[in-house]
């Protein structure tokens, strides 16, 4: 477990909405508490749903009992293997969450996170903002992420019958997510999704990180 020191050193106090504050040094951060992560993020994620691909997992609990043990998950944040083809190896910070009735601050979640990746081994994160649900990657820029830009718009799921279905699920449960061979094979109305174009940001854990983010390209926009 890294518990309280760790999640001392890197936040402020926790504003608890319903009333109170509780100190940082009270916090505890989890590695792989992953159904306390899933049931965070399908209820306070905007996706509902966990990534595919997951290689690490990182939660920020409440205290426990008196004998210093953890309570109830109020953060979680997701690193996975990103669905789109690198010819590097680096994860993605596909997910990240905190419950709706406590306030802490996520740049510093996020600079915990990639602390104890880089002494796992990581070198390079990458992770995406999505405009089309309002995210311009603010936390990014206040965690010292670099920025790379953004991304044309791109398909990313279909409508069924008006409900919105990510194209990896589509590949995941039938195999495809072209809107025609899903409409013949459902036998139902299917019409492409597009994003508004994906912001890219970027983050080096070290001077290996750095070289494989010049040789990726990713250098050159602040």
């Amino acid at each position: 477990m890294i518990c309280a020191d760790s999640v001392k050193k890197s936040t402020s106090s926790c504003q608890d909405e319903r009333g109170g504050v509780i100190p940082a040094s009270a916090l505890h951060f989890r590695l792989n508490q992953i159904e306390d992560a899933t049931a965070l993020i399908t209820r306070f994620h905007y996706s509902r749903r966990m990534p595919a691909n997951i290689q690490q997992v990182g939660t920020i609990h409440l205290p426990g009992g008196l004998f210093g043990d953890f309570g109830e998950c109020i953060g979680a944040i997701i690193f996975s293997i990103p669905p789109t083809r690198w010819t590097e190896d680096i994860l993605e910070l596909s997910r990240m969450v905190r419950h709706s009735d406590f306030k802490f601050p996520l740049s510093c979640f996020i600079a915990l996170s990639c602390n104890w990746l880089r002494k796992s081994g990581a070198d390079l994160v990458i992770s995406f903002a999505d405009p089309t649900y309002g995210h311009s990657g603010v936390v990014y820029k206040a965690a010292g992420w670099s920025y790379f830009g953004q991304r044309k718009a791109s398909m990313d799921g279909v409508l069924i019958n008006g409900t919105f279905v990510p194209g990896r699920s589509c590949n995941s449960k039938w195999g495809t997510r072209s809107p025609t061979k899903l409409a013949a094979m459902l036998r139902t109305e299917v019409h492409p999704s597009f994003d508004l174009g994906k912001h890219l940001f970027w983050k080096s854990l070290g001077k290996k990180g750095s070289a494989k983010a010049q040789r990726l390209g990713l250098l050159g926009i602040k």
